[in-house]
């Protein structure tokens, strides 16, 4: 029998079963069989996460926190990025825990859209939108039906547990602390529980958290079709959580210091200003990102230092040096959320002044900017620069806007191939065709021009 199982076998009784008292227990000082049995006898109902409270944790420099939703095609890559996790796993400065979540079925992408994706049955096999990419060399295993998680972990529901180190990457060898069944991971609230549950059970100086799953920019679930946005869908519910929902979640769960996305298109100006009041730094992808997502050995090895900054960097730099490794075009860069206001208001002033210039130049500038595929972004500061070169009235103030991210707002920007030679770090929405109305929800529109500019500019 595995470690893990054997974890399941003992440690979820006396969790379910167990008062809070009774639960306060740390992985460095795990409870005897005889105790466990103790504690499960004497308790009387069960206890909700996030009212599970620790004083026997010792406070780290990090709690990591990752919230993997794998209740879609990307089911089977739970299983390899706990196994990269392992050959790190867990030390006495940093935690890491992760929240996961597998189901057998992926349904299709789309299967009622004529011409769409389709993961299984009829139409072309597509994992999700954005598929495929040139410059992408490890695409992902096709889903089929009922096989995307059978293997060597045959295991559905939504589990958490303490990732502790482990060279076995064949078998998922962390700590099971809780089987929570079916959960809905697309509800943001879930979120929440889990961050609240995690800083509980696992305090630490600095917290960051990792949202694992499909991703596509700012933009909500279109009405009109089954093509998904935002992030963390789970195609069990079909409900997924917006960009406004996740600024909530943060909020709710207190803030962190450090949010991620190992999830496609999520680096966008919109994102990060939902983000500003309760995240210092964001790390994420301009472009959609493999099907494999973060190599965390790369990342977690490379941590040497625990300043916030120096991890969101150790992010950055694990992720492109796995797929530079391997040939593959990507990008990844962390930015200051905290940032967010001041760029808000560069850009406001670059749009009164663009509306009053040449609409046709600006939309050639729209079109030569480099373009992210799927989520209607592009590179802001690419687009800014190539503006300028067409309306010399531009040049300046876009100048300024670039070096105030630079030199104000960025920590990293890594890019992999010729083809990202123009991803800065940040995107932005520019749409080509027409104007989402759901962008008006959010809070850079309800706080800035640039849903204007955007409007203005598509106007016929």
């Amino acid at each position: 029998m595995d470690k893990a199982k054997l974890s399941g076998l003992l440690i979820l009784p006396a969790l379910l079963a167990a008062p809070a008292a009774a639960q306060e227990f740390s992985f460095d000082g795990m409870p005897s069989v005889k105790e466990i049995v103790a504690q499960a006898k004497a308790g009387d109902a069960a206890v909700a996460p996030s009212a599970m409270k620790t004083n026997k944790a010792p406070v780290k420099e990090w709690t990591i926190m990752v919230f993997m939703n794998g209740k879609n095609n990307l089911s089977e890559y739970v299983h390899s990025d706990m196994n990269e996790m392992e050959t790190v796993g867990s030390t006495d400065k940093i935690n890491v825990v992760t929240q996961s979540a597998r189901s057998y079925q992926a349904p299709a992408s789309n299967p009622g859209y004529p011409g769409g994706w389709n993961d299984w049955d009829n139409g072309p096999v597509v994992p999700h939108p954005g598929w495929p990419n040139p410059y992408w060399n490890d695409m992902p295993p096709m889903m089929g039906r009922g096989a995307a998680t059978r293997g060597v972990e045959d295991w559905t529901g939504v589990r958490r547990y303490y990732v502790t180190k482990d060279t076995d990457t064949a078998v998922t060898g962390s700590m099971m602390l809780q089987d929570m069944g079916k959960v809905d991971m697309g509800d943001w609230n879930q979120l929440v529980e889990f961050g609240r549950w995690a800083k509980a059970n696992y305090p630490a100086r600095h917290y960051m958290l990792i949202v694992w799953n499909h991703g596509d920019g700012w933009k909500t679930k279109s009405p009109r079709s089954a093509l998904t946005r935002g992030i963390s869908y789970d195609d069990e519910t079909g409900n997924g959580i917006t960009t406004v929902q996740l600024g909530q979640a943060l909020a709710g769960m207190g803030g962190v210091d450090i949010y991620a996305s190992d999830a496609c298109l999520m680096q966008m100006a919109e994102v990060i200003y939902e983000l500003k009041n309760s995240a210092q730094v964001m790390v994420g992808s301009e472009e959609t990102e493999p099907g494999a997502g973060w190599d965390y050995g790369a990342f977690l090895s490379r941590i040497k230092s625990f300043g916030i900054e120096n991890v969101a960097k150790a992010a950055v730099e694990g992720y492109t040096a796995s797929y530079a490794a391997k040939g593959t075009g990507v990008t990844m860069a962390a930015a200051r959320s905290n940032k967010a206001e001041q760029l808000r208001q560069l850009t406001d002033q670059w749009a009164d002044l663009a509306m009053k210039q040449d609409k046709a130049k600006l939309l050639e500038a729209l079109r030569e900017a480099k373009s992210f595929g799927g989520a209607d972004s592009r590179d802001l500061l690419h687009f800014l620069s190539v503006a300028g070169t067409k309306i010399p009235a531009l040049q300046a103030k876009g100048a300024e806007i670039t070096a105030f991210f630079n030199g104000s707002m960025l920590v990293k920007n890594a890019t992999n191939g010729d083809a990202y030679k123009n991803a800065t770090g940040i995107a932005m929405y520019l749409p080509s065709y027409s104007f989402d109305e759901n962008y008006s929800k959010l809070a850079l529109s309800k706080a800035g021009k640039w849903d204007e500019f955007t409007k203005w500019l598509l106007e016929k």
